[in-house]
């Protein structure tokens, strides 16, 4: 993108993104100060509630991140464990998802392996068969 269209369209969005937030504030700005003037009365509860909603936000996030967590190691294989595989004669899909550099310098592979790039991945996916286990593998 040209420096001068990169312009216009980041001072376009600066200032719909300010005239928005000003008009939101001229608009609400009335109710903004109610709405701290009825709290006030609340003071006590709004300090407990905020931090207890904040509490439960942050172990809500918590549980959420180890679950992922935990279904990202399920999904690993160890090289060990692809090797005790392919001994064992299972129909295992290998593919080398390395980088064109990557591959030029360490052109080794695992045999069978089937090579492509990330990029062409998506382009490509019809050539990859759902019928058995694929493993995936990159630098």
């Amino acid at each position: 993108m040209r420096l001068l269209r990169f312009l216009f369209f980041d001072g376009l969005g600066v200032f719909i993104w300010v005239g928005v937030f000003t008009l939101l504030g001229y608009q609400f700005g009335n109710e903004i100060e109610e709405h701290v003037t009825n709290t006030h009365a609340m003071g006590a509860w709004i300090g407990l509630v905020i931090p207890v909603f904040l509490a439960a936000y942050i172990l809500w996030k918590y549980i959420q991140r180890q679950r992922f967590l935990h279904q990202l190691n399920v999904a690993r294989i160890t090289p060990e464990e692809v090797k005790e595989k392919l001994d064992a004669g299972e129909d295992l899909l290998i593919v080398d998802l390395r980088d064109a550099l990557d591959f030029e310098i360490e052109p080794h592979t695992i045999p069978g392996a089937f090579h492509l790039s990330v990029e062409e991945l998506e382009a490509q996916h019809h050539r990859i068969p759902h019928d058995r286990e694929i493993v995936l593998f990159c630098t």
